[in-house]
Formats: structure tokens, C-alpha cells, sequence
């Protein structure tokens, strides 16, 4: 019954079909072989998994959130406040791009849409003063993988709830992880700063500084909401991301005079547009991981990886390696989808705790957004920049071995996710 499943499904994306048709087709094309399968069931549990769950409404809430700030002028405000902190140091523009996705991440929880409001200034002021144009567009298209790790992170919410996790959990849970990769990032720039001798910016002056801060301060108060109000326990994650999307849509048009009332109809169709996608891929993996357990499988590879990886770090290190070739050809959130259900009972079963296992799925998932053929924010990059991709790859190379160096560290050491969690009291 698996083996059908699977066959079908793998053929089908061997020949091009969305990923999302591919996990209905298989489950169909199982429940027909098998009568003891009644094919109802596919529409039944699609239905029915994106119907029941109140948690899965915050994903797309957060999507509006971010995908208005991109567009309404929080991604100026944030270049300019990271510009007076960090633009003094030799290659102050690289420094700026590293914290200005870390703070931006914090308020769109998405990769694209960090390197599509970001790169679109920073490339070219990079490139205008004197910074070379690979350079600039690598290190944009690498610093938006900080995006889906720290909060608020769509993916992280996903596999929170295919998990049964806790969404706050998984929101502490990637503040340390995702501050290292930015840590680790601005090594590379570091060592290519001083070899290129790349500029430093002017220092600001006190006022200066105070009034950069001070424009900034509404757009810095997106992350402050979500996460004060998650784990403060204000607010459920869903209406986080409600008042999130509400504070997006009503604050920067007052502050930043952006979006304009005319292009709020576009946000809207983006961003229900990119959560008809993941909504549908969510809905077959219902039907799809139904036919998965009720055929055994995944715990038939619980037993089998058991007796190959008998040590927990043995296992991460197999995972760690599934997700960087499955992240050439597939998504963060359809490889954290389709692997979850398969691999969860697994780490479980080898001691790995679901928090801990969720972050290195997450961290080594969004891997993929920068890695050919199909990473999306290297093709975001491409076009902003007007780079083809044998141009950005090279230098994209040594930011891909940092984030990699920290997701080895990340999985070694299970603290480095559990520690601000347990420490909330979110775990024990």
C-alpha cells in the first residue's frame, strides 16, 4: 500500500506536477488499488484537516502581516536604523544587510519577501558604493534564511502543528539559533570586507541616531506584539497574527505614508494567493499521511533507521543530510509536509526532542530557499539584481558554509534550541 503511495507520488514529481497534485494523485491512486481504502476519504481528511484546526489560521494571517510591511515602508526605516548601529565598521553596508534581515525577519517570517523589500535597496546602494553586485546579491539572497528561523516563522508554525507542538515553544526555540546564523554570517563578511577593502559609513551624530530610531520605532513594534503578546500569554498564536496583520495594515500608511490604499487589493491577492498554495498542499497532506499510517510505514522506518542509527546524533545527521538534497528540489514548508509525519516518531523514538527536531528540520528546510535549482530567494536575488546564476552561486558559497556550520551546531547540542523554552517555562 506505501509502495503504490510512493510510486505514485515520485513519478509524479520526477515529471513536473506542483507537489501539491502529486500527494493527492498518490493518495488517490493508492485508495483505488486498494478497496480497502474508499477513495472518500482523500476529500473527507482534506477537508477536514484545514477545517479543524484554528492554529493553521495564523500562517496565512501571518503572510498578510509581512507581506504589507515589505510594501509599506518598514524595510527603508529598518536599513536606516541598522545603518547608524552597525555601518561605522569596515563593509558597513554587508553588516547592515545581515541585521537588517534579522530585524525584518522578525517581522515578515518570510524568506522571499525579505530578499524581494530588502534587495531592492540594498543591492543597488551596495552596488553604488563600490561594493561588487555578486557580492551584494549573495549575502541578500543568504541573510533571508534567518527569516523562517526566527520568529515569527511561518514554517515554524507548520510544523508546530503537524507536530502537536507548541507554537511558542517553537517561537523561543529559534531566537538562539537564528541570532548565531546572523553571528555566523557576518564572518564571511568579515574576512571579504577587509580583503576587498569594502567602505565603512559615517557615523551618526546623537540626534541623528535618536530620530532614525525614533521613525523606526512603529515598524519594531510588529515583532514586539507577536512575540510579547505569544509568551506573555496575551494573545493565542492565531491572534497574534491577527493583530499583527491589523497593526501592518493601520500603523505604516499613518507613519510611512506606504502602502497606498491602491495597492492593498495586490497584497491581498499575494497573499491569499501564496496561502491557497500552502493550504493546498496541507490539505492532501492530510489524506496523503492517512494512507502513510494507516499502511504502517512510518513506523516500519522508525524500526528500520533504529537499527541503522541506533544514536540519536546519528539520525539528526541523516536528517540534516535528506534535507539539503530534498531543499534542491522541493520547498521549506512541502519538505517539513511530507517528512514530519515519516521522521517525527523516529527522532521520538531515539530520544530527540520534538522541539530540538523541529529547529534542525526548520534551520536545514530553509537551506533550501538559497540552494539551486529551485531556491527561491536565489531566484528573487537573480531578479533584482539582474545577475544569472552562475554569477551569484560562487560567492553565495562560503554564507551557506556558515549557516551549515551553525545547523551542525544546533543539532550537537540540543540547548542551543531547549534553553529558551525550558526557560520560559514553555518546556520541560
Amino acid at each position: 500500500m506505501a509502495e503504490t503511495l510512493l510510486i505514485f507520488f515520485v513519478v509524479f514529481i520526477v515529471l513536473g506536477t506542483p507537489i501539491s497534485i502529486a500527494l493527492g494523485v498518490g493518495a488517490f491512486g493508492a485508495a483505488i488499488f486498494y478497496p480497502v481504502l474508499n477513495p472518500i476519504i482523500v476529500p473527507t481528511r482534506f477537508v477536514g484537516l484545514l477545517s479543524d484546526s484554528y492554529l493553521l489560521l495564523s500562517a496565512p494571517l501571518f503572510i498578510l502581516a509581512g507581506n504589507i510591511a515589505a510594501r509599506g515602508g518598514v524595510a527603508r526605516v529598518i536599513i536606516d536604523l541598522a545603518t547608524a548601529v552597525v555601518g561605522r565598521f569596515r563593509g558597513g553596508l554587508a553588516y547592515v544587510n545581515v541585521a537588517d534581515s534579522m530585524v525584518f525577519g522578525g517581522i515578515s517570517g518570510s524568506a522571499v519577501a525579505d530578499v524581494a523589500a530588502l534587495g531592492t535597496f540594498l543591492i543597488p546602494q551596495m552596488e553604488r558604493k563600490g561594493y561588487d553586485r555578486d557580492f551584494a546579491t549573495a549575502l541578500t539572497v543568504a541573510t533571508a534564511v534567518v527569516a523562517p528561523i526566527i520568529p515569527p516563522s511561518i514554517i515554524a508554525v507548520i510544523y508546530a502543528w503537524m507536530a502537536d507542538q507548541s507554537v511558542a515553544a517553537m517561537f523561543a526555540a529559534g531566537v538562539i539559533p537564528g541570532l548565531l546564523v546572523g553571528l555566523g554570517m557576518a564572518v564571511p563578511v568579515f574576512v571579504i570586507s577587509r580583503r576587498r577593502n569594502y567602505p565603512r559609513e559615517a557615523p551618526p551624530t546623537l540626534r541623528q541616531f535618536l530620530s532614525v530610531l525614533l521613525a523606526a520605532l512603529p515598524a519594531l513594534m510588529i515583532p514586539v506584539i507577536i512575540m510579547g503578546g505569544i509568551m506573555f500569554g496575551l494573545f493565542t498564536p492565531t491572534e497574534a497574527a491577527a493583530v499583527a496583520a491589523v497593526y501592518a495594515l493601520v500603523v505604516p500608511p499613518i507613519f510611512y505614508r506606504q502602502p497606498s490604499w491602491r495597492e492593498l487589493p495586490a497584497i491581498f491577492a499575494d497573499s491569499a494567493r501564496l496561502s491557497g498554495v500552502i493550504g493546498l498542499i496541507i490539505g492532501f497532506v492530510g489524506a496523503f499521511g492517512w494512507v502513510l499510517t494507516y499502511s504502517k510505514f512510518p513506523f516500519q522506518v522508525a524500526e528500520a533507521i533504529s537499527q541503522i542509527a541506533p544514536h540519536w546524533f546519528v539520525f539528526i545527521f541523516m536528517v540534516i543530510v535528506l534535507y539539503l538534497i530534498l531543499g534542491t528540489f522541493l520547498t521549506p514548508s512541502e519538505i517539513i509536509l511530507v517528512t514530519v509525519p515519516v521522521l517525527l516518531p523516529v527522532a521520538e523514538a531515539v530520544g530527540v526532542h520534538p522541539i530540538h527536531f523541529g529547529l534542525v528540520c526548520v534551520v536545514a528546510s530553509a537551506i533550501g530557499h538559497v540552494t539551486p535549482p529551485v531556491g527561491l530567494c536565489l531566484f528573487v536575488g537573480m531578479a533584482v539584481s539582474g545577475l544569472p546564476m552562475e554569477k551569484v552561486v560562487p560567492p553565495l558559497l562560503p554564507f551557506i558554509a556558515a549557516i551549515a556550520a551553525v545547523l551542525l551546531l544546533l543539532a550537537m547540542f540540543p540547548e542551543v534550541s531547549l534553553f529558551l523554552p525550558r526557560l520560559l517555562g514553555f518546556i520541560t
